[in-house]
């Protein structure tokens, strides 16, 4: 079995407004393995969520693909856009998008319905996930009552419910203070490393891609990776005011 699992090529993406046009990325391309800690870097307005939301299928490239086992997105129907991101893709949002009608336990519960699991099925999972990111005890709060670092459990715990293999999150750490950030990317990469999951985030903070296996920074509209997994190997370029790796000359 190839240890390939997403392959990125040669994405470029414009966005199109009556004002101006504004080209986003410039011809990227790179794989991931099954199994990865990815962590994509780059200054805000870089392009790392434009990136996450096209190997999401959320939005179409400009130009160029993205292959999962070899099957390119840009050609499935949206029904099998719909199932995939359901069955095998959990997705953490910058927004939480909780629905605040509904309590913790009920918004875990709703992808597991919408995959047809019974709804007994569903809220045993559903405690069984709250439990594992620390909220059991809130599982009958509604969003509203929630800090934030436990809304973005919740998100966490919404995202695994149906066991998929590949987890996307967007800047999971963005509103949240140092401290609950630590925990949530600890627990992020803990869930993955525990159920073998590829796991792709994205930051603006260079200390949040301390326990990646592999770090990828934007600039200037591409994706580079040097293979130096490490934020100690990162710096600030003030001059051109992006990261880069120390060494580098770009």
């Amino acid at each position: 079995m190839s240890k390939k699992i997403i392959s990125v090529e040669n994405l470029t993406k414009t966005f199109v407004s009556k004002a101006e046009e504004l080209t986003v990325l410039q011809g990227t391309s790179f794989n991931i393995n099954r199994g990865d800690v990815i962590c994509l870097l780059g200054i805000s307005g870089s392009g790392k969520t434009t990136t996450l939301n096209i190997i999401a299928g959320l939005d179409e490239p400009t130009s160029g693909r993205v292959l999962y086992g070899g099957s390119n997105i840009g050609e499935w129907t949206l029904n099998q856009l719909y199932d995939f991101r359901l069955q095998e893709m959990g997705i953490i949002f910058q927004e939480f998008y909780l629905l605040e009608h509904l309590t913790a336990l009920e918004n875990i519960m709703v992808p597991m319905i919408l995959a047809e699991k019974t709804e007994d099925e569903a809220q045993e999972r559903a405690l069984e996930l709250l439990t594992q990111v620390g909220l059991r005890k809130k599982a009958i709060n509604h969003p509203e009552e929630l800090s934030s670092g436990e809304k973005q459990r919740v998100c966490i715990a919404r995202a695994i419910a149906n066991y998929p293999s590949i987890l996307i999150a967007d800047e999971p750490t963005g509103t949240l203070d140092s401290k609950a950030g630590d925990e949530i990317i600890n627990l992020l990469l803990g869930i993955a490393q525990q159920r073998q999951m590829t796991f792709i985030y994205t930051t603006h903070d260079p200390y949040v891609t301390k326990l990646a296996k592999r770090i990828f920074l934007i600039q200037n509209g591409l994706v580079v990776e040097n293979g130096q997994s490490s934020f100690d190997n990162i710096e600030f370029d003030e001059k051109n005011f992006k990261y880069k790796f120390k060494g580098d000359k770009i």
